[in-house]
């Protein structure tokens, strides 16, 4: 898989670096070369990691029974949420994202579950939250278990009487037992070593998905991923004040496809997209070769529970928030410019002829960038 960026300035050199989770990556323009980074920032933390009492205001849901609300956005469950009116003494928000049972327990089987936010300020929903519910079956009445999220980058959407939607993808909620979830966000007070100026969506399979899943079908001839109106490039332009443009990639593969990835070898496929990994690449003004990160994530530790918890899947785990990954583009050249974004998979030739066939390759994408004025 390739993410392919192409910054319409005179810079042009990569260079991929690593930085802490507790820096904000965010440097001035130079006359340094252009680069690319890879946040090495959790997707998750299993510990609160605010429990010193930094956070000043929560907001949180009750138990959200997690039921089939429908395939589209249309359908999705709705709420809302009070925030502050103005979030400027703020400079850190952690969701509590807490998974339990209805009844006797919850239900048996690892769905997908999404959260998304209006922004008021361009009227686009973001996906605030992705995570997978456990195989609950051998869980009773009494289990929960917490993840704790930074969605500090959405502080700006949690303003005022704010709304939500939540989807999810499966039908075995039933009065004995059903999945739950609830959010609670924790404001943490303080100064804010850079402001989000500039907001906008690339990538969003949940508005258009063609499988029937909030997905765009994998390598199905006649319903190329590649299309422009699925991966085609996006062109962005950038405001004089973004300093550094942070890109929030969350992406989880699904199905068990038995096509054929050509270019891979003697290579015998392994239920694209859920059970195959793959990879992508960063690339700044089409370089040859660009940063590469991986859509693929280790169960070996996951906690137990019914099914099959241990395999390896296409970065995620049953019972456990999506791997998102968390990229920044430092250097931007003093004038801003356009940004057109190319975001290219790997050829895959599905076997199935229809992009809604049960079990079809698919991938569930959002990929949003954030502007920030150092």
């Amino acid at each position: 898989m390739k993410i392919v960026f192409r910054l319409l300035c005179s810079l042009a050199v990569i260079a991929a670096v690593s930085c802490k989770d507790d820096n904000p990556g965010g440097s001035t323009r130079t006359d340094e070369p252009m680069k690319v980074v890879r946040l090495a920032r959790p997707a998750w933390y299993d510990n609160n990691p605010v429990e010193d009492g930094t956070a000043k205001y929560s907001v949180g849901t009750d138990p959200i029974r997690l039921e089939f609300f429908g395939w589209g956005e249309s359908t999705d469950k709705t709420f809302t949420l009070d925030f502050p009116d103005d979030p400027s003494p703020y400079n850190r928000v952690i969701l509590t994202y807490r998974m339990g049972g209805w009844n006797q327990g919850p239900s048996e089987w690892d769905n997908t579950t999404m959260f998304f936010v209006r922004n008021k300020q361009d009227n686009q929903w973001y996906e605030i939250a992705r995570a997978f519910t456990p195989y609950g079956g051998g869980f009773g009445a009494d289990w929960h278990k917490e993840f704790y999220l930074d969605v500090t980058e959405f502080l700006p959407m949690l303003r005022g009487e704010t709304e939500f939607r939540a989807y999810y993808g499966g039908f075995d909620a039933n009065d004995m037992r059903a999945h739950t979830v609830t959010l609670t966000f924790d404001l943490c007070e303080g100064a804010s070593e850079r402001k989000c100026v500039w907001t906008a969506k690339a990538y969003d399979t949940s508005r258009d998905g063609n499988t029937g899943y909030r997905a765009w079908a994998y390598g199905c001839a006649g319903y190329d991923i590649e299309a422009p109106e699925r991966l085609g490039a996006r062109t962005f332009d950038l405001p004089a004040e973004v300093r550094t443009v942070g890109m929030r990639v969350a992406i989880s593969g699904h199905g068990h496809d038995q096509g054929k990835f050509p270019d891979r070898p003697n290579y015998r496929t392994k239920n694209a997209a859920e059970f195959d990994i793959n990879t992508y690449e960063i690339k700044l003004n089409d370089e040859a070769e660009g940063v590469v990160g991986n859509i693929f994530y280790s169960n070996a530790d996951n906690y137990p529970q019914a099914g099959t918890y241990q395999y390896d899947r296409a970065n995620w785990g049953p019972g456990n928030p999506l791997y998102t990954h968390y990229w920044e583009i430092q250097n931007l050249p003093e004038s801003g410019g356009e940004l057109t974004l190319d975001f290219d998979l790997e050829r895959f030739n599905s076997a199935m002829k229809e992009p809604n066939a049960e079990g079809i390759a698919q991938y569930i994408i959002e990929v949003d960038l954030f502007g920030y004025d150092r």
